[in-house]
């Protein structure tokens, strides 16, 4: 018998396979699934697991697609999205978050990034996550998210000496 998966944080929106699901939710927290919102999400559902955007690259992709969808309305919408956990929100220390669809938000994942070239890979560990529930109950908290960030070299980086 597995152990059964550790839920973080608030109710997810656990399953957005349908637009029609998706504007359900919105509906039900007051907001509506407009067309730039459709667009930007449309993005993040093309994208392959794994990929992460910033709202710059997120711009750029709209412009791809000859949308006119300010960099402004792109924030607001990254930031609403995040906040219902349609997608989630990342910090990889680059002075700018990134953003992925929350494709199993009962199960987070974690990132560990390459210092040189900036490759990313996703890795998933229950460990992780029994370990910070219990560091936080130790010390009165309640888990809303867990985000571990590995700064590293990847394997050509490490064996290759860095050019200066």
């Amino acid at each position: 018998m597995q152990p059964e998966k550790t839920k973080i944080g608030p109710e997810p929106a656990e399953s957005l396979q349908t637009r029609a699901e998706l504007s359900d939710i919105l509906r039900k927290k007051g907001f509506r699934l407009t067309p730039q919102r459709e667009k930007i999400l449309d993005i993040f559902y093309e994208l392959p697991a794994g990929e992460h955007l910033s709202a710059e690259d997120l711009q750029k992709a709209l412009r791809t697609e000859n949308s006119d969808i300010s960099l402004a309305t792109s924030y607001r919408t990254l930031k609403l999205l995040a906040s219902l956990n349609v997608l989630r929100e990342l910090d990889f220390a680059e002075d700018h978050k990134h953003y992925e669809l929350a494709r199993n938000p009962k199960s987070p994942h974690h990132h560990i990034i390459c210092l040189d070239c900036g490759k990313t890979e996703e890795f998933e560990s229950e460990e992780i996550i029994r370990l910070s529930e219990d560091l936080a109950r130790e010390r009165g908290f309640q888990i809303v998210d867990v985000q571990l960030k590995l700064s590293a070299l990847c394997e050509q980086h490490a064996t290759e000496p860095k050019a200066c």
